[in-house]
């Protein structure tokens, strides 16, 4: 039986890890997720903060998928 290892994803964003992702779509505006640490620790999303203050993310493709809506919806900028 072959072991098979979950490849994590990994996206970047520059972004204060203390910053307050807050909904931003018309219909549920002004709801507050939380900071990016604190939804970083919600879903499981290992953070490395890179020398030029960019933080990579890293996590499995579902776990990433959940972070990757809090900050579409909070529309801060993220590159793969």
């Amino acid at each position: 039986m072959k072991e098979t290892k979950i490849e994590d994803k990994k996206i970047y964003a520059a972004v204060p890890l203390g910053r307050m992702l807050i909904d931003l779509r018309s219909n549920t505006y002004g709801i507050k997720f939380g900071t990016v640490e604190g939804m970083c620790k919600q879903f499981g999303v290992n953070v490395t903060v890179l020398k030029n203050g960019v933080l990579e993310f890293s996590a499995p493709k579902l776990r990433m998928q959940m972070l990757i809506e809090k900050l579409h919806f909070s529309r801060t900028r993220y590159w793969a």
